[in-house]
């Protein structure tokens, strides 16, 4: 489920990992810069977020996950709009 790791910051970053681990690494170099980021499991999540209106400066994404993949997420035309 997607979460919210932060809650204030002037950039906000979407991390969407399936790994735990990678997660929590990435989540804790973003939070040096004072990163806003919300956290999603696979792209599927990433695509709800976008759909209830969220917005990102930064995106960081895996490639390999299940449900949906990063380079599926990183083509749907939404995500820039």
């Amino acid at each position: 489920m997607a979460s919210k790791a932060q809650e204030s910051s002037s950039m906000k970053a979407l991390v969407v990992e399936d790994n735990t681990v990678q997660r929590m690494v990435l989540s804790a170099k973003l939070h040096n810069f004072q990163c806003e980021i919300t956290l999603a499991v696979n792209g599927k999540e990433a695509v709800d977020l976008f759909v209830e209106g969220k917005k990102f400066d930064i995106i960081f994404c895996d490639k390999d996950m299940p449900i949906m993949t990063g380079p599926e997420l990183m083509t749907m035309p939404w995500r820039c709009s």
